[in-house]
Formats: C-alpha cells, structure tokens, sequence
C-alpha cells in the first residue's frame, strides 16, 4: 500500500473511530489487512496533523488538526488553547504541561517560529521544556503563553 493510501485511511479511522493510543491505530490498520511499523505510524501522525484531545470517555482520543490555512502564530495559538493544561516559570526555563502525546506538537510549533527568546526546547508526551537565555527573556515567553492561556479562561 502507498503511504497515501495508508495515510487516507488513518485519517478514516480517526474520523470513526475514538483511537487513543499509536498502538489502536496499528491494531485498526491490521484489521484492514495493512501492515505498518510503530515508527511508521509516528510519521503519518505528525505529517497528518494528528492531535490528542479529550474523548467522550474522559480520556484521549487523537484528532485531525486542519487549521492549516493559518500562521504558524495562530496555529501555536489555537493549539495551546486546546491541548495545553498549565506553565510553570523557573528561572530561564518555562516548564509547559500539554494532555499526554501533545507536547511533540507544541515542541515542533516553537521551533517552527524560531521566537528569539527561546534557544531551545525538549518535549516529552506531555511536558515541553523551553528554554531561554536570560531570565527576563523567559519571563517574557511566561506572560506570552500564560495570555494565550488565560484568554481560554474567559
């Protein structure tokens, strides 16, 4: 099967179905008779545009984000207003805790817009680490993420 194809019917499967994890992404796949690797998988998810937000059983389900027609800025923008649940300041370092398997993408947003205040970030499944020079330049990267999530609030 042609990743196309492969990626059509992940994005079928998602759209039907409340799948949670990479691995009940795999099982429906072998259900279907395509056979993809764990790795595999975790490419079409981010080229895809893949997203976890809540489900209707109070867990996780992945989503298919399709906002792609705005900047990288509201698209970070919409994405912490829907997947990010707290940030921590501390020192140069801000500290940002996402719903599990989200903090990839908030990660790869940042570095997209190359903010000059950020020197670096590190994300895990759902905590990402940015880090910055100087302890007023991470104050400055605090206030910008903590009004995005308190315009949430309101």
């Amino acid at each position: 099967m042609r990743k196309s194809e492969r990626q059509m019917l992940i994005k079928q499967i998602v759209l039907n179905h409340e799948v949670s994890t990479q691995d009940d992404l795999l099982e429906r796949l072998h259900e279907k008779g395509i056979k993809a690797t764990q790795a595999t998988i975790s490419r079409d998810i981010k080229e895809l545009n893949l997203i976890k937000s809540a489900s209707s059983d109070g867990g996780v389900k992945y989503i298919l984000y399709q906002n792609n027609q705005v900047s990288m800025e509201e698209k970070l923008s919409s994405t912490i207003k829907s997947v990010v649940t707290g940030i921590t300041h501390v020192e140069f370092i801000n500290i940002v805790k996402t719903i599990p398997g989200n903090a990839h993408v908030i990660g790869a947003l940042v570095d997209d817009i190359h903010y000059p205040e950020i020197v670096g970030t590190v994300a895990g499944n759902d905590t990402i680490m940015l880090v910055s020079k100087t302890k007023e330049e991470a104050e400055k990267v605090y206030h910008h993420f903590d009004n995005l999530l308190e315009e949430l609030d309101q």
